[in-house]
């Protein structure tokens, strides 16, 4: 199987504002095009939507081989769920675009996507974004939309995943799970060292403080 390059023509995307206050402060979800990194869908980046090569842990719609067009949307997981298979809150899925170049370039609409918890839509594509493969072939992903994050929800919470699509040549395309590719930025030793001093020296100047009163 071959990875993909993607061009990226229109993307927008934002997360659906009065849900919680939480979800309304939170930083928009992005769509990221990287033809350098893409990322193979396997057992633990699991779909919950595509065909039936997909693998993983969850149960995923099956998109059907013919379809072109249309609204789909996942089976419905707990946000434990989520959690066990990522290790956290934050995520990506990525879109594996299995797409034919033939007719304008094989270029695919993504009309839609959204994540909804408890029947309510929390994060929300603005508008269509169309891509268009470089590098046809199942199994990797070029984009992914990132932000996703499911931290200040009850484990018991429900999650569901919807797609509205439009143009696809091929009809098996993929949406699946992926953990964030770089996790919490980790200080470098010269920052910790500078943040260690920084700390003994206010904690001299509290005791110089206290030994003058």
């Amino acid at each position: 199987m071959q990875g993909k390059n993607w061009r990226l023509v229109t993307a927008g995307l934002f997360v659906a504002a009065g849900v919680t206050a939480r979800v309304a402060s939170a930083e928009p979800v992005t769509l990221s095009v990287d033809p350098n990194a893409s990322l193979q869908q396997t057992l633990n980046r699991p779909c919950v939507i595509g065909d039936p090569s997909c693998t993983g842990a969850l149960d995923f719609t099956l998109i059907g081989p013919q379809m072109s067009s249309g609204t789909l949307s996942s089976p419905t997981y707990t946000v434990q769920q989520i959690r066990d298979l990522i290790g956290g809150d934050t995520f990506s899925v990525g879109l594996d675009l299995n797409q034919a170049p033939g007719h304008n370039d094989g270029a695919y609409d993504l009309l839609r996507f959204t994540l909804s918890v408890n029947g309510t839509v929390v994060f929300s594509t603005a508008g269509m974004t169309t891509l268009t493969p470089i590098n046809p072939g199942n199994g990797f992903s070029g984009p992914a939309i990132e932000g996703f994050d499911l931290s200040g929800f009850a484990p018991t919470d429900t999650v569901v995943f919807t797609t509205t699509f439009a143009r696809a040549t091929a009809g098996r395309e993929q949406y699946f799970l992926a953990a964030p590719a770089t996790g919490s930025a980790v200080p470098e030793p010269a920052s910790m060292i500078l943040l260690g001093t920084g700390l003994a020296g206010a904690y001299a100047a509290r005791r110089r403080k206290a030994a003058r009163s």
